[in-house]
């Protein structure tokens, strides 16, 4: 089976794994340059802090996810998954009944510590409420995965470094510039906005800002969390973000994110730090925050593979082994993530 797939960002990386191991003629275009899966944190959180529940399909996403990313690291010869504790510092007496609520339900302990008295009195001059660690939790370098496993790609000869011309596109028989393929498959992130074959579908273009810091007394052995991210990188090297600005497609850092980044991290510490780097994205969201996979009700070989927003990294691996069995197999599309939920409308 010939396949064509569109965009090398985590997506678009997992895709060309699932059907290089299920046997296809695969062949990659990606244009380069900055994409929201390079500048993202990676962090992989089985929580949702906000109303403090579990994080979609996470009993399914995180196994697997686990699982792809080590046969990643073997076959590129690299690592880049690291195992993570992300300590939530409690905005609230409410925050902090829901998790010592929610920490004696099954569903929950898999990710939760329970609370003790150190987690209570964590030595932080931030924490008013007290902390709650999380299980399961993990980070990739997404510079490093992003180069290992596009030059893995080019060492296969499957990666060619264009932008894709639309016009070169023959939808109703999956042909791009004369060559035909049984699925074109769109892993285009933010860009996916202007594919005219599925602009009827609600992507938004949302753009997040990251800082990286260098300090020498931060503290540096877990992940905190309180209205922003403090990711520890070692040696002394700090991630933290991010913003939120919908409708926006630039990746041009700006003063306004530095600052709202840099007041939203006194709420976790208050040692000096430096910045060494400022970097914008732009993430691929949908209203309902639920990817946008499957077919094209008119031409079923045109496959959209999008809209994975802030959990990419932690939902690529399952969903794209789910469409590559679709594909291939037959397998139904869960139904929360299938395209269908949105009425074609034809431009």
């Amino acid at each position: 089976m010939k396949v064509l797939v569109v965009g090398s960002g985590v997506a678009g990386i997992c895709l060309t794994h699932e059907l290089i191991q299920a046997g296809c003629d695969v062949q990659l275009i990606d244009k380069g340059g900055n994409a929201s899966s390079a500048v993202a944190a990676g962090i992989i959180n089985p929580l949702v802090f906000r109303r403090m529940t579990l994080s979609w399909r996470v009993s399914e996403l995180i196994p697997f996810a686990r699982k792809k990313y080590a046969e990643m690291e073997q076959l590129t010869g690299s690592s880049f998954y690291h195992p993570l504790v992300i300590r939530r510092l409690f905005a609230s007496e409410q925050e902090l009944g829901f998790w010592k609520t929610k920490q004696e339900l099954p569903e929950f302990s898999e990710y939760m510590e329970t609370l003790i008295e150190e987690d209570l009195n964590f030595p932080l001059e931030q924490n008013t409420f007290g902390t709650g660690r999380v299980k399961q939790a993990a980070y990739i370098d997404t510079d490093v995965f992003m180069h290992v496993n596009r030059a893995y790609f080019q060492s296969k000869g499957i990666l060619s470094e264009e932008t894709f011309a639309q016009r070169e596109l023959d939808p109703k028989e999956a042909a791009y510039k004369g060559v035909s393929y049984d699925f074109i498959l769109f892993a285009e992130g933010k860009d996916g906005k202007s594919n005219p074959l599925f602009a009827y579908l609600p992507l938004q273009q949302t753009k997040g800002e990251v800082l990286t810091l260098a300090s020498e007394t931060m503290y540096a052995k877990e992940s905190l969390n309180r209205k922003c991210f403090l990711l520890p990188l070692g040696d002394g090297r700090f991630k933290v973000g991010s913003t939120y600005a919908w409708d926006t497609d630039n990746t041009i850092p700006t003063e306004e994110g530095k600052q709202t980044i840099t007041e939203n991290l006194k709420s976790i510490t208050s040692e000096a730090y430096t910045i060494t780097e400022h970097k914008a994205g732009v993430r691929p969201t949908v209203p309902d925050r639920r990817p946008l996979i499957g077919r094209h009700p008119v031409f079923p070989k045109m496959v959209i593979a999008n809209g994975l927003g802030t959990k990419g990294y932690m939902i690529a691996p399952l969903l794209m082994h789910e469409l590559v069995d679709h594909l291939l197999k037959g397998t139904e599309l869960n139904s929360e993530s299938h395209i269908s939920r949105f009425p074609h409308v034809p431009l």
